[in-house]
């Protein structure tokens, strides 16, 4: 046993990790910078603004949009703890004190959890069974107003509450100061303040770009029509995003601006940046796993399959010419390149070919393969136009192989050079 402790020890003492800092791909790390979500963020601040001037004046109710990976969910964070900074630096004895829920509705499904999820928070060890939505909704109300609060709610991932939960919820809650008349003078008569003072703001997160049209004219109307919408990232600006997280967590030596562009390409599609910092993540793993202090491309295609899988048999289905094809592609990115260009392939094409012993397609039937590559998501082509001293030199394609590493490609493909000889 004590063999088996001085070795293990031993592992982690010797152990050199390209990981400087790994929290910073977590899913809920917040940087300090949030790269191109300016806009969105200044239009946050725009509509919740009353929280800081008049913070029971109004209630506000926002909804964000934007498919997976756009930045939602970092924003509204970050929203939400620099909210809570500004005005703890501001605040005087008497004001209303600030509280921020972030609710994950993938993780806790039901109105009921996420009600009692909230009032645990406000009251330590609050029961989760025994009340009713209604009645979680008066206490939530109440707790407002007795412990002088206000607040700012978030609900992220609402798409996976089922429609119909969905829309009464938002609804009781769009209306949760609004209760019965009798019920709210005998719970507020004895409080600070009036009974007309709102305390609560919501705020919405959804990938759906459908999700008003799933609610009710009366909750539509309830949320105010306030939209934020979150477009997918650029190539650009996912390098940008990707570079920042790797230099704030990756030991300098460890990555360059080529690996960089390559998850930035591979994620182009998407636009997701949360796609981007996973590959990035992973890839540095392999490379841990492996005892290497630099990341490659190929550690990117590896941990590719293993964030987005793709079934192996669809290379089984592609006829004799596309597996040539693509494993002409695979041999010339072995080493390392990111991307390779179209002559490139139709040369490295022929004389596969040749050690085959097949008679290589013609050109526009090499290019027809590179489509069908392509579009069974094998394959990734992007035309770049190419300029040499302030000269064109025409338009060249930049072929990359998408899901699976180049290795595995040659294993499974080799055997067609190897039967012909």
């Amino acid at each position: 046993m004590s063999n088996t402790n001085t070795n293990f020890s031993a592992f982690f003492t010797n152990f050199k990790s390209v990981f400087r800092e790994e929290k910073v791909f977590s899913a809920n790390y917040i940087p300090n910078h949030l790269w191109h979500r300016e806009e969105e963020m200044e239009s946050l601040v725009n509509y919740f603004r009353s929280i800081i001037t008049e913070p029971i004046a109004s209630s506000r109710k926002v909804v964000l949009y934007g498919p997976v990976g756009t930045g939602k969910t970092v924003v509204s964070r970050a929203f939400g703890t620099d909210l809570i900074k500004h005005l703890k630096a501001k605040h005087k004895p008497g004001d209303p004190v600030f509280r921020f829920f972030h609710v994950n509705c993938r993780k806790t499904k039901t109105p009921h959890l996420i009600l009692t999820t909230i009032l645990r928070q406000l009251v330590p060890g609050f029961p989760l069974r025994g009340y009713s939505v209604d009645e979680l909704l008066r206490m939530f109300s109440l707790l407002l107003h007795e412990q002088n609060l206000v607040s700012l709610l978030v609900l992220d991932e609402i798409d996976y509450l089922l429609p119909d939960n969905r829309t009464d919820f938002l609804y009781a809650l769009s209306r949760i100061e609004e209760g019965n008349p009798k019920l709210r003078d005998d719970h507020f008569s004895n409080l600070p303040g009036n009974q007309n003072e709102s305390r609560f703001n919501l705020l919405c997160c959804t990938r759906d770009k459908n999700f008003r049209y799933h609610l009710d004219s009366s909750t539509i109307s309830s949320l105010g029509r306030n939209f934020i919408t979150f477009p997918p990232y650029t190539r650009n600006q996912l390098f940008d995003i990707v570079n920042s997280r790797a230099e704030l967590g990756l030991c300098q030596k460890s990555f360059d601006d080529e690996l960089i562009e390559s998850i930035a390409g591979l994620a182009e599609e998407y636009g997701d940046a949360r796609f981007a910092i996973e590959l990035l993540w992973r890839a540095a793993k392999l490379a841990d796993r492996e005892k290497k202090e630099q990341i490659t491309v190929e550690h990117v295609r590896k941990a590719v399959v293993s964030v987005l899988p793709i079934e192996k048999s669809i290379v089984d289905d592609l006829s004799t010419h596309q597996k040539l094809l693509l494993l002409s592609i695979a041999k010339l990115l072995i080493n390392n390149q990111p991307f390779v260009t179209s002559p490139e392939v139709k040369n490295s094409y022929v004389s596969i070919c040749e050690e085959a012993g097949v008679h290589p397609r013609r050109q526009t039937q090499v290019w027809a393969y590179l489509k069908d590559l392509a579009r069974l998501g094998l394959i990734q082509q992007e035309v770049e136009n190419r300029h040499k001293n302030g000269r064109s030199e025409g338009r060249v394609t930049n072929i990359r192989v998408r899901d699976i590493p180049v290795e595995e490609i040659i294993q499974t493909l080799s055997h067609l050079i190897e039967d012909s000889s």
